[in-house]
């Protein structure tokens, strides 16, 4: 058989091999940028901003004035104080959100590429060879190679009875 693994040598040099090379995964890093660009996101994260704006913005001239009574002044200072938090919360909603959405794509990525290498390591494919049939796995299969293909059974069964 030292001719039959030459020509199939041959063949593969000149084909190649049956494969179709698997596609770089995507980093982390970009997955977290796709999420980014869901438009709910960015919305968010406009709102995010301009309450963060309002939240330090303090209109000239009324640093000083004396309105109202002193209670209703300590609430009003200490809220206008406080009011980034509403925007950071924001923000930090929109973090926690764009992580787990990488995180949860990163490991269907990852669970889809493990799938897909087991396929290809067990899917066998029965071949005429050199006037033998043999099993091979798909990625071994080349030009020349004859294939057997096989129907599978009925779902349906019909029998006609004789007329009597």
């Amino acid at each position: 058989m030292p001719g039959v693994a030459t020509d199939l040598d041959k063949r593969r040099e000149i084909y190649g091999r049956n494969l179709i090379p698997p596609k770089k995964p995507k980093t982390f890093l970009q997955l977290v940028w796709e999420a980014l660009q869901d438009v709910t996101l960015i919305i968010l994260e406009i709102a995010a901003m301009i309450s963060l704006g309002l939240s330090f913005y303090q209109p000239p001239g009324e640093g000083n004035e004396l309105c109202g009574t002193a209670a209703a002044g300590v609430e009003d200072e200490g809220e206008a104080e406080a009011g980034w938090i509403e925007g950071a919360a924001i923000l930090l909603s929109v973090v926690c959100v764009v992580l787990v959405t990488a995180f949860n794509d990163w490991s269907k990525e990852k669970q889809f590429r493990g799938l897909q290498s087991r396929i290809e390591q067990e899917q066998k494919f029965q071949v005429v060879r050199g006037g033998q049939v043999i099993q091979l796995p798909v990625a071994d299969i080349v030009v020349g190679d004859l294939a057997q293909i096989k129907y599978g059974k009925p779902l349906l069964s019909v029998s006609r009875k004789p007329h009597t």
